[in-house]
């Protein structure tokens, strides 16, 4: 009796880990960041990538063209409905993109296969595209 209920556990734990695994958010992957928006200003960007690596690890990428060179940031992300929070572990150098520290709040205003929209608790919108 205790192996039959042993194999209904480690059933549901099964199932359990197969269902996380569809619901998988479409929100990983890398994301190019292609425009900001403040105040009705469109600006277009090309040398920012959102890359949202786990449920929980994220990666911010910085091309810094006057140096020819890359910048990384690494955080954690936790997500809830259509909040996003993003947390980095540093901010060091990080005067090369808009963040004014290291923790920021958005809102998922558009999320598919191809396009993601952010708006940050600043004002701010952020356009991407599936990289």
């Amino acid at each position: 009796m205790k192996r039959y209920y042993l194999l209904i556990i480690l059933s549901v734990l099964a199932l359990c880990t197969a269902c996380d695994k569809v619901t998988t958010p479409a929100l990983l992957g890398k994301w190019q960041l292609k425009t900001v928006e403040k105040n009705g200003v469109e600006t277009a960007v090309d040398t920012v990538w959102y890359n949202f690596q786990s449920e929980s690890v994220f990666l911010l990428q910085i091309y810094v063209p006057q140096r020819d060179n890359y910048l990384f940031f690494f955080g954690l992300r936790r997500q809830a409905e259509n909040d996003l929070s993003i947390r980095l572990e540093s901010d060091e150098g990080i005067g090369y993109s808009d963040w004014e520290g290291r923790e920021r709040l958005f809102t998922i205003e558009k999320l598919d296969k191809k396009r993601l929209t952010l708006r940050s608790g600043e004002g701010y919108r952020y356009s991407f595209i599936k990289f």
